[in-house]
């Protein structure tokens, strides 16, 4: 391979590429490679610039990067920018070893896989989708618009930010994250607070009405206020626990709403539960 080196400002347009690549990064998903082909696929803008002058190296690299992948896809453009930043020091240095860039995409996944889901799916998309259905329930058609400026604006900007971050100090500062424990840290209390807006929308989203009465004529009281002043919310906590239950016995999530579809019809025609 010979030696080559690449403009800043071609680097930047690349960049510039990359980032739009990303968000099709799920489109070739697939079992083998997982998000291998689209990561390849958003590494080729700047693959070719580095490696214009040598057809050979480019391929290899595409092969290099067409290798197992998977990742919360928000931060994927921040291992891009190191890949791509890696790759420039093969280009010019030929003493690079060219196997530590897998090494380093391998090593990068688990850490920011932990901060991506526990912090951005499992949390802030869960905090996003629980405001929007408020909206939605009034008809308020600003609810499904809220949901998609909440959650994609700031994920958008992360991907960018992480891109030039990755780029300029992406191995550096993952050595200094790894080192300080602060990934461990972010994950347990993003998985804390996920949990706790799930808890919080239980009993606002999850509805279980029931016309059944305890007592006789004037005097009878609604079971639901009956158990509410036990504790407010609780045939809704009841069913979500029993949900949970299926969940942690490994049951299909299928099997899971048709058993809650043909609860409810079945509950409704023989008294027991309510619209």
């Amino acid at each position: 391979m010979t030696t080559q080196t690449v403009s800043k400002i071609e680097i930047k347009k690349s960049l510039r590429s990359i980032f739009w690549r990303t968000f099709t990064m799920g489109a070739p998903w697939e079992y083998t490679r997982q998000m291998g082909t689209g990561y390849a696929f958003a590494m080729t803008p700047a693959l070719r610039k580095i490696y214009k002058n040598d057809d050979n190296a480019l391929s290899q690299a595409l092969q290099r990067h067409m290798q197992f992948f998977n990742i919360t896809n928000v931060f994927a453009p921040l291992v891009l920018g190191t890949s791509v930043a890696m790759e420039q020091e093969n280009a010019k240095n030929p003493d690079f070893n060219p196997k530590m860039i897998n090494d380093v995409k391998v090593g990068l996944m688990g850490p920011l896989s932990a901060i991506g889901d526990s912090l951005i799916l499992t949390t802030w998309r869960v905090i996003c989708t629980g405001i929007a259905m408020g909206l939605c329930q009034q008809g308020n058609v600003f609810g499904p618009i809220l949901f998609l400026l909440a959650y994609n604006v700031p994920t958008t900007i992360i991907r960018w930010f992480g891109l030039k971050l990755g780029y300029e100090k992406g191995t550096d500062l993952m050595k200094k994250m790894s080192s300080s424990n602060i990934i461990e840290e972010v994950s347990k209390l993003a998985s804390i607070l996920g949990m706790m807006v799930v808890g919080g929308m239980v009993s606002t989203y999850v509805i279980v009405n029931s016309p059944i009465k305890i007592g006789v004529g004037k005097s009878a009281v609604s079971l639901v206020s009956t158990l509410n002043q036990i504790m407010p919310s609780m045939l809704p906590v009841l069913v979500t626990l029993v949900v949970y239950w299926m969940l942690k016995k490994k049951w299909n999530i299928g099997w899971i709403l048709v058993s809650i579809i043909v609860f409810s019809i079945l509950g409704t025609w023989i008294g027991f539960l309510s619209a």
